[in-house]
C-alpha cells in the first residue's frame, strides 16, 4: 500500500531533512531507508533553523491527530519565515491512506502497542512533545 510512497520519501530525504514529532517516528521512518530524520522530542520550535542547518528543503511528516495538526501548522509558519521550501504531499498522501500516525506506516497499527485499557483498540495514548499525555478520539 506505501511502496511507492516510501520509495519517493527515500528519494527526497537523500537531500532533504525530514521533520517528525518523536523518537517512534523516526525508527519506523528509518526501518525503510529513510534518511536525515530529524524529530521535534525535546527541542524548542525556535531551534529548528540551526537543528536544519545545511538543507534547503524540508519535509514536514508529523502525525495527523489535532496535535500534529497545531504542530504542523506553528513549524510552518516559524520555517517559512527562514526561507526553507517545505514539502507537505507526503503527509498528505497519508492522509488520503488514513494513515494518522507516522509510526503505523509499518501496517502494524498502533493498537498492537497502545489500548485504552478497556479493550478499545481504536483509542490510542499518545504523548506529545512535551511529554503530556493526550487521548486520541476515534
Amino acid at each position: 500500500m506505501l511502496e511507492g510512497w516510501l520509495k519517493k520519501l527515500r528519494e527526497v530525504s537523500q537531500n532533504s531533512a525530514v521533520l517528525v514529532e518523536g523518537k517512534r517516528d523516526r525508527q519506523a521512518l528509518q526501518k525503510f531507508g529513510v534518511k536525515n530524520i530529524f524529530t521535534l522530542e525535546g527541542k524548542r520550535l525556535t531551534d529548528l533553523p540551526d537543528l536544519l542547518e545545511g538543507f534547503e528543503k524540508v519535509v514536514l511528516l508529523f502525525d495527523l491527530d489535532k496535535h500534529g495538526e497545531r504542530i504542523n501548522s506553528k513549524v510552518k509558519e516559524i520555517l517559512t519565515k527562514q526561507g526553507y521550501i517545505l514539502i507537505e504531499d507526503f503527509r498528505e498522501e497519508l492522509r488520503t491512506k488514513g494513515i494518522i500516525y507516522v509510526e503505523d506506516i509499518d501496517g502494524k497499527g498502533r493498537t498492537s502497542k497502545h489500548t485504552d485499557g478497556a479493550g478499545q483498540t481504536n483509542k490510542a495514548q499518545h504523548t506529545d512533545v512535551g511529554g503530556h499525555s493526550q487521548r486520541d478520539k476515534s
